[in-house]
């Protein structure tokens, strides 16, 4: 009892996640839309048996025929309705996968940033995904609710129309096995071994649909590998160049049929065996239910309780009921089996974003004066034990120029998440004109900084809407901060300008920018935000020294009286900063002025010796 009401409140748990996603009216009108045929049906089954009564009791042509014309008028009726209602729900279910899509990024697109990187979280959302395109979960819980909606409507009109059945007793005295048709015990009986079997479908039904679950859970496992590989090979031209350089493809090939298609044929003999097996029961259970059904509605009919009218009524009746009880069976044990998918989708779409949000606004303070302190910090990243950050205590002070170096996996850029909010420190704090930053809503806190960072990506829309970030914009200022990253006498020349797409996923005559170009627009997208504080987060990784020092310099002359960070493990952003922090295993251990640092023959000493001949004439 306990497991159905945990299976009762998951339904509907899934129930409002699906009506919110698809609208009020898509179940309702997709049980009338499963239920109208069932009911046509229904219809041609009882005035067929009107018919024939006619015909038997020698009723004029006209009553035959009158018949005949309300069931044709009541089944156009019907099917009218029904074409109706799915031309007003065509769109709903054409769309459903799309707006389940859509629904299932803007979750995603509403987490924290840490939670996006917990692999925890990852391995939910991919759990979502499969089952999205799999048709499992959320995906085929509608589908299942309207079938089984559908057919307890049937089981009910069936019921209805075959009352009398049971109850209808000969007019004349019998011998033999018809002396006790009419019975009420011979009911009963009939009744038990109808249910009896019934029981027997259920249990295979459920039976065969845990078995699916297993052979589905493997294929949903397949289609992920099979996915990735397809995402490395085909659209991803850095991996494609790899696999074909170092020949790649057979050990590809040899993973493919050994890791996914073995497994995949497993699964598919596990899904073959199974339908076979209990399908087989399922065959042998309705035949059987039929002829029982044969046998007391001809003995009744024999025994004169009722006619041969009623014989082709309620037999078409029992007959449709049956094949309701059937597919409900086999519905509830999906419904069941669905379930567990349907906890995972539940589980992905019940995250909430943890960062804690304040009511501050940046009204409380003067954004020009913002002056960042970070307090004893430390950070571990989600899943991991090692210590990123390790007891920070740094100020970044008003309108200066302060480069941060150091080496690879020294810190540099956790701190710059950290000071972003893209993650709250797991030890200590962070404050901004001595407030901590936790203190303000999320988003009116990301409105003091501009930042493009190492791993920064431009999307597959217009230029402009790259710079932008927005499908309004101001064209001037587009035009001046692509000028100003040193971009836009390219953008001139695309042939649509700045109304150019970026690459040509979407549109056949996009550009494909090169790596220092994207570089150059992505600044070009933190110069137009016009915060007072911008940070170039290790950008031109990919450029060679000198265009890389060209870059910082311009973003210097650029950045004006701002706040601006510089983050890189190359020197060449340090020759005009005021300051310079080094990093070395998650904690500062160097801060000072270029000179002053050289002569103390340390750190930065050392990384700057290494890379001079970089920077001198």
């Amino acid at each position: 009892m306990k497991k159905l009401r945990a299976n009762l409140r998951t339904q509907l748990r899934g129930l409002r996640l699906n009506r919110e996603i698809n609208g009020r009216r898509f179940i309702p009108f997709n049980i009338l839309v499963s239920f109208l045929p069932v009911l046509a049906n229904y219809i041609t089954i009882h005035f067929s048996g009107s018919v024939i009564t006619a015909l038997t009791e020698g009723k004029r042509f006209w009553t035959c025929f009158c018949y005949v014309l309300l069931c044709a008028g009541l089944v156009f009726a019907v099917h009218l309705v029904r074409r109706l209602i799915m031309r007003a729900t065509m769109d709903m279910r054409w769309t459903s996968w799309f707006r389940r899509e859509m629904y299932m990024t803007r979750k995603a697109l509403s987490l924290d940033f840490a939670q996006a990187e917990d692999p925890r979280i990852s391995a939910m959302l991919g759990k979502a995904e499969n089952n999205s395109q799999s048709y499992n979960g959320l995906a085929y819980q509608p589908v299942l609710i309207c079938s089984v909606a559908a057919n307890l409507l049937s089981i009910t009109t069936a019921v209805g129309m075959s009352s009398g059945m049971l109850s209808a007793r000969g007019g004349t005295a019998r011998d033999g096995v018809l002396r006790w048709v009419n019975s009420p015990l011979f009911a009963a009986l009939f009744v038990l071994f109808v249910v009896l079997l019934l029981a027997l479908s259920v249990w295979g039904n459920d039976a065969q649909s845990k078995r699916l679950f297993g052979a589905h859970q493997l294929f949903g496992k397949m289609r992920m590998v099979r996915r990735y590989y397809e995402r490395r090979v085909l659209n991803e031209s850095g991996s494609g160049e790899d696999i074909r350089i170092f020949r790649e493809r057979p050990l590809i090939a040899e993973e493919l049929e050994n890791g996914i298609s073995a497994v995949t044929r497993r699964a598919a003999a596990m899904i073959m065996r199974t339908n076979s097996t209990f399908g087989m029961i399922a065959s042998i259970v309705t035949a059987v239910i039929g002829g029982a059904v044969y046998i007391f509605v001809g003995l009744k009919a024999l025994s004169g309780a009722f006619g041969a009218g009623k014989v082709v009524e309620y037999y078409g009746v029992m007959t449709a009921m049956i094949s309701a009880f059937s597919s409900l069976a086999w519905d509830l044990g999906m419904l069941r089996s669905n379930r567990r998918f349907l906890e995972d989708d539940l589980a992905f779409y019940d995250l909430r974003g943890e960062m804690q949000s304040g009511s501050r606004t940046l009204r409380d303070i003067d954004p020009d004066t913002a002056e960042f302190t970070f307090h004893d910090v430390s950070f571990r990243y989600p899943g991991s034990e090692a210590y990123a950050l390790r007891h920070l205590d740094l100020t970044l002070r008003r309108g200066e120029k302060l480069a941060v170096v150091g080496r690879n996996g020294s810190g540099k850029s956790t701190m710059i998440k950290l000071l972003c909010r893209l993650y709250d420190p797991t030890e200590g704090y962070i404050t901004v004109n001595g407030i901590d930053i936790r203190e303000f809503a999320y988003a009116e806190y990301l409105k003091l900084f501009g930042v493009v960072f190492q791993d920064f990506t431009l999307l597959s829309f217009t230029v402009a809407e790259n710079v932008a970030a927005n499908e309004t914009y101001d064209e001037e200022k587009v035009m001046r901060c692509l000028d100003m990253a040193g971009v836009g006498d390219r953008v001139r020349r695309m042939p649509k300008g700045m109304n150019q797409c970026v690459t040509k996923l979407y549109e056949e005559d996009g550009e494909d920018l090169s790596g220092g170009e994207s570089q150059k627009t992505a600044i070009a997208r933190a110069l137009y935000k016009d915060a007072p504080f911008v940070i170039l987060d290790e950008p031109t990784a990919a450029l060679d020294p000198k265009s890389e020092a060209e870059i910082y310099a311009r973003f210097d002359a650029i950045a004006g009286g701002r706040t601006a960070v510089y983050v890189s493990h190359r020197m060449s952003s340090c020759r005009f900063c005021e300051r310079i922090v080094v990093f070395a295993d998650g904690r500062v251990v160097e801060d000072g002025t270029h000179d002053a640092l050289l002569s103390q023959n340390g750190a930065y000493a050392a990384l700057w010796n290494a890379q001079a001949k970089h920077y001198t004439q």
